[in-house]
Formats: structure tokens, C-alpha cells, sequence
């Protein structure tokens, strides 16, 4: 499935490439930025490994995957992604996953929100889905800060769903958006 790229007042979202190994390091490396996501990657070598996976998931269509960047830089500095998107056949419900990830640099700007917001209007009106959902641990105070900025409702709690690097298990907040929501907030 092709990925075209988003563009917003200060952002690309673009096709992300082995070129940018380096920059995703920087935050995929960070164990601020990864304390509620996968282990931090460690080298440049391991970069390039996560960089075909995503590129992978995507060309089997499991995935649309964005690299973020900052006009008129080239650096990306954080992911955003559809996921868990079955658009085939009978199973068709015509609703994904949404994750994102920023850079500890650039938090509190507002650049998430506005990555995750340019998404939302394509998976809304270009691919004309009906929901959108997200899933973050329940400790984690900005992303649920952003999710609910965004219009997100809070639906539910998945108790001790996931094993964190403190060495405990955390509650995940499961958050979702519908289409009619979308159209509200941006009327």
C-alpha cells in the first residue's frame, strides 16, 4: 500500500528510509522517550534492523508508518503509524490502531498532537475510516494529555497488560475516536 506523505503548517510526515538510521537512534535509543514502549535500541546497526522491519510490515500492508519531520529540516524526529488495519474481504471494519513516537527534544510543542492529527484526517477522509483507536499505558501522563486534547474518549482499562522496565506490570488505557467525533471537532 503506498504511504503518501502528510504535510501540516510545520510538519512532512514521509516514508521512512535506512538513510535515517541515525535520527532514530536519537529516540528510539532514549530510555525516557521508550520507558512505556519496546526496549531502547542500542547502536546504529540495530536502527537499521527496526527501520526494515517497519518498512517490511508496510510493504505486507500490515502497516502505514510515517517518519516525522520538522520544516524545513529532514530529520525525523518521531514516528506515527496505523496499525492492527485489516482492509481485506468479509473482515473489513474499517478501523486502526494509531502510535506515535517523539523525541524527548521536541516534547510539549505540540508536534505529536499535530503528526497524530494530520493521520487522523487521512485515516478519516482519505481511506474513510469509522475508528481510530489507541492504546497507552495509564501511567503515561502525556500521552494520555494528548490523547484526550485530541477529542479521544477513554474507553476502557486493561489491568497489569503490559511488563515495564521498573520491573512491575501497568494498566493500559484503551482510547478511541469515531468517525461522527471527527467531524464534530472539526466542523
Amino acid at each position: 500500500m503506498e504511504i503518501p506523505p502528510l504535510n501540516t503548517m510545520r510538519l512532512v510526515l514521509r516514508n521512512l528510509q535506512h538513510t535515517d538510521a541515525a535520527d532514530v537512534l536519537v529516540f528510539r535509543g532514549d530510555p525516557v522517550v521508550q520507558r512505556f514502549d519496546d526496549p531502547p535500541i542500542h547502536s546504529l546497526a540495530e536502527a537499521e534492523a527496526f527501520i526494515g522491519q517497519m518498512q517490511a510490515a508496510c510493504a505486507r500492508g500490515e502497516q502505514q508508518l510515517w517518519g516525522i519531520t520538522l520544516r524545513p529540516a529532514d530529520s525525523v524526529i518521531g514516528l506515527v503509524s496505523l496499525q492492527q488495519w485489516n482492509h481485506s474481504g468479509d473482515s473489513y471494519h474499517r478501523r486502526a490502531e494509531i502510535g506515535y513516537g517523539i523525541a524527548h527534544a521536541h516534547w510539549g510543542y505540540g508536534i505529536g498532537g499535530e503528526a497524530v492529527r494530520a493521520v487522523l484526517h487521512y485515516a478519516f477522509e482519505v481511506r474513510r475510516l469509522n475508528r481510530i483507536y489507541a492504546r497507552t499505558i495509564a501511567d503515561n501522563h502525556e500521552s494520555v494529555r494528548m490523547l484526550k486534547r485530541l477529542g479521544f474518549v477513554r474507553e476502557g482499562t486493561q489491568r497489569q497488560h503490559s511488563w515495564e522496565d521498573d520491573g512491575t506490570f501497568h494498566d493500559s488505557a484503551m482510547y478511541g475516536m469515531i468517525h461522527s467525533d471527527w467531524q464534530v471537532l472539526n466542523a
